[in-house]
């Protein structure tokens, strides 16, 4: 039995409501074996981010390395690099071996919740320059991509469509922006793919329980891929395109959100620190069939 399996290059983040330990619980939610390669240790809480600490490029190489040598990888989600010199040896390692990396989903997580920098200048840099062509699907606030972009932040959805357009030129082959920054009862994310744009509509979920929301979408979008990979190697899906999944985008990100909403809708209630106030997590435990 080959179950799917989906790598994480991220940040470990202490609280477990975002980073390595969000995309875990996601995989694992979702029916995938999750890996991981720890990209920094950022020391966090429901009230916010105490410290970043970066680790050193030869040992996120390391790790990259070790999982992508020896398992049979069916999808990558890419998050938080914290450093030109990072995303160097991430590019390097997708490079040198790109077919072993499966699909790539790429969330870069710039800036955190509470507005802390995740990453330099320079790593911004690189991620637009050399990173994002080598990645299938991108995913990213509407903060990010303006950053990426070097633009001002959109203000509407058709800016948002023409940020999503124009980061689809520099090669992913679909880019999906969360526009939850957006004012409105409504929240509307834009998706750009192979197929046209989708505007994917959702009511707003008002609460704290709103911290790794973004991390869980883009896990449980990778988490999807990685089944599809799972279907096309049984013989239970014909290939569509050269991703075997183009078409079929609109209704993957569909069910990357709406498991998202239950998982935020079903946190509200839950009591996990000892101080009022702050972002709570989501609540990733919602398919064992527990409160």
């Amino acid at each position: 039995m080959r179950p799917p399996l989906v790598l994480s290059i991220a940040g470990s983040e202490s609280d477990g409501a975002a980073g390595v330990q969000a995309d875990l619980k996601t995989f694992t939610a979702l029916g995938s074996y999750g890996a991981s390669a720890v990209t920094m240790v950022v020391s966090a809480s429901p009230q916010g981010v105490r410290g970043v600490h970066p680790l050193p490029p030869e040992v996120v190489r390391s790790q990259i390395d070790a999982v992508s040598e020896e398992l049979l990888l069916d999808a990558t989600k890419i998050g938080s690099l914290g450093s030109a010199a990072v995303v160097a040896e991430v590019v390097a390692a997708l490079r040198a071996h790109r077919e072993r990396f499966g699909t790539v989903v790429l969330d870069p997580v710039m800036i955190s919740a509470d507005g802390t920098a995740l990453i330099s200048a320079e790593g911004a840099a690189a991620i637009e320059h050399d990173l994002l062509p080598l990645v299938d699907v991108l995913v990213l606030t509407m903060r990010e991509s303006a950053q990426l972009l070097r633009r001002a932040v959109a203000t509407s959805i058709e800016e948002m469509r023409e940020h999503a357009l124009a980061l689809v030129a520099k090669g992913p082959r679909s880019v999906l922006i969360t526009g939850g920054a957006l004012p409105g009862d409504e929240v509307v994310d834009v998706l750009v793919h192979p197929g046209g744009t989708d505007l994917l509509r959702a009511q707003r979920i008002e609460g704290r329980a709103l911290r790794g929301a973004g991390t869980t979408l883009s896990a449980a979008l990778t988490a999807q891929l990685a089944r599809i990979a799972e279907f096309d190697r049984a013989g239970e899906l014909q290939e569509i395109g050269e991703s075997g999944t183009d078409d079929d985008m609109p209704t993957i990100v569909a069910s990357a959100r709406e498991f998202v909403a239950s998982a935020t809708e079903n946190a509200q209630d839950w009591r996990l620190s000892r101080t009022a106030g702050g972002h709570g997590p989501v609540n990733h435990l919602i398919t064992l069939g527990k409160d």
